[in-house]
């Protein structure tokens, strides 16, 4: 290494005064005059027997030389029964906050199918057989194709359909991760509400001027989330509790943006300030929703 090369040219022995003669080390003794005295001379060493491979009484650790599974295969299979739970939930309209882990599951779960029909459809021709002999990973393939002829009427034959047909599937689960992360940012409000609903605006004022990490990681979550539940509005996909139509997303905004406005009046941020107060008073004043 360089810093080590470094290290070895500081100690030159040029650099150091020494005193004897590494030429001849009996220098001193030759102008005394004294006997050279040699050494006696050692026999040579018999060369050393050869080293046995002593065998370790441990059992050997197999590396991957020893099997080279199919990671598609294995994924595949893991994955398929987080798709069919996600779509279970999807169908009860049931996107509260703790569906959230499932719901991204099955996301990266269809993402896995959309990605080896992308990649390489070939492969996933090789694993056609798996799929079928496979009860969760022929489920999730009919579903998907179900949803495809729906659309179109009929069933998706090349694979350009079958990857628009897991390319559907995939957006039905983004739907669904984006609803079960408002519910848990909705879940995360109620610790700054009062029990009438309201702000607590003495306990946002105080956590606000203790500089509170946790606060203002709640902060950036809300930011984050009102942003992504005004997005779902425009879209008109966003009943996260059935039956209330939005109402539950349209409370989650006023309550919000009022949160977002009383905190950015304490940081002294004048145009966020009004940005959200505007969010708020149109909100409060009107039940935003598209069919």
């Amino acid at each position: 290494m360089a810093g080590d090369n470094k290290q070895l040219s500081d100690f030159d022995l040029d650099s150091f005064d020494i005193d004897v003669d590494l030429d001849n080390p009996f220098a001193d003794e030759i102008k005394a005059g004294k006997p050279r005295h040699e050494p006696p001379r050692r026999a040579a060493a018999p060369p050393p027997p050869p080293v046995r491979e002593i065998e370790s009484s441990e059992p050997r650790r197999r590396s991957s030389k020893d099997f080279n599974p199919d990671m598609d295969a294995l994924l595949l299979t893991a994955q398929s029964p987080m798709i069919i739970e996600g779509m279970k939930g999807y169908t009860q309209g049931n996107f509260s906050s703790t569906t959230l882990p499932v719901y991204m599951e099955a996301l990266k779960g269809v993402a896995l199918y959309t990605k080896i029909l992308d990649r390489n459809p070939n492969n996933y021709n090789k694993l056609k057989e798996l799929i079928d002999s496979d009860t969760d990973c022929k489920e999730v393939e009919s579903i998907a194709f179900n949803m495809y002829r729906k659309m179109h009427g009929v069933d998706p034959d090349s694979y350009q359909e079958k990857l628009a047909a897991f390319e559907k599937f995939e957006l039905l689960f983004k739907e669904a991760v984006n609803k079960a992360s408002v519910s848990n940012s909705m879940r995360l409000l109620k610790k700054y509400l009062l029990m009438s609903g309201s702000l607590d605006e003495v306990k946002v004022r105080n956590r606000f001027s203790a500089g509170s990490a946790d606060f203002a990681n709640d902060v950036q979550n809300f930011v984050q989330h009102i942003k992504l539940a005004h997005e779902m509005v425009k879209k008109g996909k966003c009943e996260i509790s059935k039956g209330l139509k939005g109402r539950d997303i349209n409370i989650y905004i006023i309550k919000t943006s009022y949160l977002l406005y009383f905190y950015y009046t304490l940081a002294g941020n004048p145009d966020l300030a009004e940005y959200y107060g505007r969010v708020h008073s149109n909100y409060k004043k009107y039940f935003i929703i598209r069919e």
